[in-house]
């Protein structure tokens, strides 16, 4: 059993469509979609069960599910020689090995989101990564137990991608420096290259944030902005530093007088968002980290002016206080001078 030609286009559509079918019918759907190994209806599987049954439910950001379906289809295809609804006891674990020590030829050999020109990381994935894997293994079996198709559980006791490196240590090589940060600016080349810089190291705003950044919400008057559904589907105010209220002032009469765009950033991807920052960082000659390495660094230079956890809470829109522990770890100037006069 398919579904219908036209499928509808929203997660919450989906799975109501799902939903309307009898438990038989659910089931050799997902029966029938295992032994085919067919990643796509799989991931519908497991889209609808995130939606129906998730913690965030229908709020799942777009991010996650990019991400778990990622993880679906990368699974389904390093395990060509596993039996979906009947794995062996060790392949979760085994699976989680191969993630760490890199040993992932079959999706390395070929493009993956051709659509938007990204090709799959080569070598070990970061631990975070494989465990953003064993999250969408997990949440795929979820679903497959959901729907009946089996009782296999084969993540279950499986152990992430942390290892016993030190969170300080980490942080470290995820945060753009300060001087890092001056070159980057200087080869900016437009506004939106300033921006993407300036909305992640000053206001500390996720790439999915400065997408969504419309003009509206900038209150240039007051040097603040407003996240709409961020994390976890939360509206936020952030504040403005007077470099960043300069430039989107400047960026503001531009696109005033030339396009009349709604969004702050011209860039409408990820991808764009990603490729645009990696090219400043060639020409700057600054080893590229990402550009959630921008939000990092945000957090770790306040903390390091203020040494108040509370204010790096506040501005990175952190849920508690332990999210916000990291960049107090990252301080090892700080214990350095504390030890320095110790006799």
């Amino acid at each position: 059993m398919k579904l219908a030609p036209r499928t509808p286009d929203t997660t919450l559509a989906r799975a109501d469509l799902l939903h309307r079918w009898s438990e038989e019918a659910w089931r050799r759907y997902a029966v029938q979609a295992a032994n085919e190994r067919d990643a796509e209806r799989l991931w519908t599987l497991t889209e609808a069960h995130l939606t129906l049954h998730g913690k965030a439910g229908i709020g799942t950001s777009s991010h996650t599910h990019r991400a778990y379906r990622r993880g679906v289809f990368e699974l389904v295809t390093l395990w060509h020689d596993v039996n979906l609804l009947r794995p062996a006891r060790d392949a979760g674990a085994l699976y989680v090995q191969r993630l760490r020590s890199g040993d992932r030829e079959p999706i390395t050999s070929e493009a993956r989101d051709g659509s938007r020109g990204r090709r799959p990381k080569r070598g070990p994935l970061a631990p975070a990564t494989v465990e953003l894997r064993v999250a969408a293994a997990r949440a795929l079996y979820a679903a497959l137990r959901w729907a009946g198709a089996t009782e296999a559980d084969p993540f279950r006791d499986v152990r992430g991608g942390r290892g016993t490196t030190q969170p300080e240590d980490l942080m470290a090589g995820k945060v753009y420096t300060e001087f890092e940060l001056i070159e980057l600016l200087a080869r900016a080349r437009d506004d939106d290259d300033r921006l993407l810089l300036l909305l992640g190291a000053h206001a500390g705003l996720r790439v999915s944030e400065m997408l969504a950044l419309r003009w509206e919400d900038v209150d240039l008057g007051g040097q603040r902005l407003l996240v709409r559904a961020g994390k976890g589907g939360k509206d936020a105010l952030v504040n403005l530093t007077p470099k960043l209220t300069e430039t989107l002032r400047g960026a503001e009469r531009m696109a005033l007088a030339g396009d009349r765009r709604a969004t702050v950033l011209r860039l409408r991807s990820q991808y764009g968002v990603y490729r645009r920052l990696r090219r400043m960082c060639e020409r700057a000659e600054v080893r590229f980290r990402g550009v959630h390495a921008l939000r990092h660094a945000a957090g770790t230079r306040l903390y390091r002016q203020t040494g108040d956890l509370g204010q790096v809470q506040d501005h990175l829109r952190h849920a508690t206080l332990d999210m916000a522990r990291r960049y107090a770890r990252s301080d090892r100037r700080k214990l350095e001078r504390s030890l320095a006069d110790w006799s």
